[in-house]
């Protein structure tokens, strides 16, 4: 009766560890509508033909974040920022799951991403990016990041990024978090 006991105590405790994880794993504090309502742009009704086109790299109001680095969240093996800020970015809807992007000079392509998501409201909702180390209570890293993607009045793009990032290391915990909105101008279709 005992070892009865104690075994569904333990089988108990696993499930309650489990639920925490799965908890952990599958909440977001990040959403396309939180994302919407941050955003001050007014966003014209959302069309394919007007968001495929050639846009600048380079953001007038953040320049140290061009729009490669904040679509592909790296900055590029091949070149660095400052060069990279030379090109321009090349975005196709190709259906309604995949925004095709590529890093262009002229007639040349450098890059090419596809990024999954779905249309949502006015704009492409690129897929969360979700990291997470859960070994918690002993070490703990979560890393969000979602970001969605429209145009303006003029055509111009309109990008929204929210992130979140958080950690632990035997109980003591930190995090960082925000919402970051940048307009591109548009080139050309």
């Amino acid at each position: 009766m005992i070892v009865r006991h104690n075994f569904e105590k333990m089988k108990l405790g696993y499930i309650y560890k489990l639920l925490f994880l799965i908890i952990i794993l599958f909440s977001s504090c990040i959403s396309t509508k939180k994302l919407i309502r941050n955003s001050t742009t007014e966003i014209s009704e959302f069309d394919k033909n007007n968001l495929d086109g050639i846009y600048s790299n380079i953001n007038k109001q953040a320049e140290n974040n061009s729009l490669w680095f904040i679509l592909t969240k790296t900055i590029t093996q091949k070149f660095n920022q400052t060069s990279i800020e030379n090109y321009n970015v090349k975005i196709t809807l190709s259906n309604d799951k995949t925004l095709n992007i590529k890093l262009v000079k002229q007639d040349s392509i450098l890059e090419e991403y596809n990024l999954p998501g779905k249309i949502k409201n006015q704009y492409f909702s690129v897929d969360k990016d979700l990291k997470l180390i859960p070994f918690y209570p002993i070490y703990y890293i979560r890393n969000e990041q979602k970001t969605i993607v429209g145009n303006d009045k003029d055509g111009n793009l309109v990008l929204v990024n929210g992130f979140e990032s958080e950690g632990a290391i035997l109980f003591l915990g930190n995090g960082n978090n925000g919402i970051y909105e940048y307009k591109f101008e548009k080139i050309k279709n």
